[in-house]
């Protein structure tokens, strides 16, 4: 059988890296983490008019977005707030609802495994991908930070790849070997993967799907040889 495999991988140097070596390069960086609304097209959480609120701290991976995960046996809120005037109705999980402030109201609970299936659309829609875009059901999904509902992109994460293979969606990579988008790709078309992540920030505020954005600064792994940022790649 011939697939693929998704490994720690350098663009610059075009090989991937052994976990030996992954360890010897971590750095510590700042990056932009978003909090994206997914519109629910499907079930009741589209009857009930809300959005899968996801948490990213790689928001280059949202092009290729192909699901989103949630743990079958944690439970999931449907929150009402009011933000900017505007009354919106959110999905996240019970155990993180604080991270929507003070002033929430319950409007309907589930657990994740409920809400298998439910159809969402996809914040950008910069590449095809087909027969893709619902929620599926993963156990590695946790409620320690985020929001409890993980973005898939099966070409750079081996969790992703392994969970959406199981209900044979598709891989799809817009990224080339180089790490650079493929020309064709809107907004980031021949963009480096690592400076792409300010023009979606900004189209994704433009398109409304945006809730909000902020630094976060963790340990990243980069190349021992040439310190170039690494990508999980298939």
């Amino acid at each position: 059988v011939q697939d693929y495999r998704v490994a720690p991988y350098c663009p610059r140097c075009g090989t991937g890296l052994s976990d030996h070596e992954l360890s010897q390069g971590y750095e510590t960086i700042k990056d932009q983490s978003v909090y994206v609304r997914f519109p629910a097209t499907s079930g009741k959480l589209a009857e009930l008019n809300a959005d899968l609120l996801v948490w990213t701290t790689t928001p280059w991976t949202l092009v290729s977005n192909t699901a989103v995960a949630v743990n079958p046996k944690i439970e999931y809120q449907v929150i009402e707030i009011t933000n900017e005037e505007k009354v919106e109705r959110l999905v996240v999980a019970s155990n993180l609802a604080a991270i929507l402030g003070e002033e929430r109201k319950v409007i309907a609970t589930f657990s994740g495994a409920e809400l298998e299936h439910t159809k969402y659309s996809s914040p950008l829609d910069l590449v095809e991908i087909p027969d893709a875009h619902y929620i599926i059901l993963a156990d590695y999904v946790t409620v320690e930070d985020g929001t409890g509902l993980v973005h898939q992109a099966p070409a750079f994460g081996a969790d992703d790849l392994a969970v959406c293979r199981s209900y044979g969606l598709p891989v799809v990579n817009p990224i080339a070997p180089d790490g650079h988008f493929l020309a064709d790709v809107p907004v980031v078309g021949g963009v480096f993967f690592k400076e792409a992540d300010k023009p979606l920030v900004k189209e994704l505020k433009a398109s409304g799907a945006l809730y909000k954005h902020q630094q976060y600064e963790h340990t990243y792994p980069h190349c021992w040889r040439c310190h170039t940022a690494l990508m999980y790649y298939a």
